[in-house]
């Protein structure tokens, strides 16, 4: 199985568009500041910045599908409460010269509960060419490393068959896929953090970006779905596990050395 998938993988890397990592996408704003003991300033908002999007139109998608312009701060935009609920997509649209480019981004905003479920935003057609979670990563379930995410490539609403998407962390790892003939895609995602520490707030994600590229006539059309991605949990709870072992042999051989000390001086 390993060498079928390596096959397919080495296929979508040959008829790939490089470099994937150019294209549009979200990414996470650099925290600035905190506040308090330690904790971000959650009444700002989030914000994003939109990699290589100058001159790209920016919505935000509600639970409801109802779209709203985005005001941009340079590459940056700033997400605060819009009073309802549940994840909404973070969208930008760029077209010039034959060139349709979008990046598209779920993010969750409390709120009041919208009554609808994610499956009607994921299911919404946001652009012609488009990267599809399914299912989306969401609640108590994040992506995470050494597990597999699966996404459907879709054109104009339809899946597309045989889509190549190239994947880049911020960890380093680039490898490009091939989906099947129903625009199926299963990534794994790769275990590339170089240091694991024992516990979850110790250990910070890292991003995935996906690319997509297709030519339809004279068009090409580009797409990027981006989203964090954690350390597995098995790795922070075996490293903690480990220096528990550890902590404990240490205290053990302590015991037993103050144990063959006073024996001595009872002699």
């Amino acid at each position: 199985m390993r060498g079928v998938w390596l096959a397919g993988v080495l296929a979508a890397m040959a008829v790939m568009p490089c470099p994937a990592a150019a294209a549009m996408h979200w990414a996470p704003a650099p925290v600035e500041h905190e506040k308090g003991h330690g904790g971000h300033d959650r009444s700002a908002g989030k914000a994003f910045v939109l990699v290589d999007g100058e001159g790209a139109n920016l919505t935000l998608i509600n639970p409801k599908l109802l779209e709203k312009p985005l005001a941009s701060e340079g590459s940056s935009v700033t997400l605060k409460a819009t009073g309802m609920g549940n994840y909404h997509a973070l969208l930008a649209r760029r077209s010039q010269a034959g060139l349709q480019e979008s990046a598209i981004r779920y993010h969750y905003m409390n709120g009041k509960p919208s009554g609808t479920s994610p499956s009607l935003l994921i299911a919404h057609e946001k652009s012609a060419l488009e990267i599809v979670p399914d299912p989306l990563a969401r609640e108590h379930w994040r992506y995470y490393a050494n597990t597999d995410a699966r996404f459907i490539v879709r054109f104009q609403g339809k899946p597309l068959a045989g889509a190549t998407v190239m994947m880049a962390t911020t960890n380093g790892t680039t490898v490009g896929f091939m989906a099947d003939a129903d625009g199926n895609l299963s990534i794994p995602l790769p275990e590339d953090f170089a240091e694991v520490k024992a516990g979850r707030a110790d250990n910070r994600p890292a991003e995935f970006v996906l690319t997509a590229s297709h030519h339809d006539g004279d068009s090409r059309f580009v797409t990027t779905f981006s989203a964090a991605y954690h350390v597995n949990p098995e790795q922070w709870q075996s490293t903690g596990l480990g220096l528990a072992t550890a902590g404990g042999g240490m205290l053990l051989g302590g015991v037993m050395i103050w144990r063959m000390r006073r024996r001595k001086e009872d002699k």
